[in-house]
């Protein structure tokens, strides 16, 4: 695997942002500082590894952590 180290980083940055708020891509792609279909790609594996979840919301997708990701989240902090 290419850039394991700055993807889980980039991967990271994604959670906290997703932990605080529902966001589009380019939303999370302005905050983490990448470009929208770097964080796409982050986005489209995570959600096949179920840490978060998309949905429609007044015509916009948006991204928000899964259950599983949130449970995750919270056992990391404990």
């Amino acid at each position: 695997m290419r850039n394991v180290r700055r993807g889980l980083l980039t991967r990271s940055k994604i959670i906290n942002i997703l932990s605080k708020k529902a966001s589009t891509i380019s939303q999370i792609a302005e905050e983490v500082g990448l470009g929208e279909s770097s964080i796409r790609r982050h986005l489209k594996n995570m959600l096949a590894e179920g840490i978060v979840e998309r949905f429609r919301f007044k015509g916009k997708v948006l991204w928000r952590l899964s259950r599983s990701g949130q449970l995750d989240l919270e056992e990391a902090l404990a």
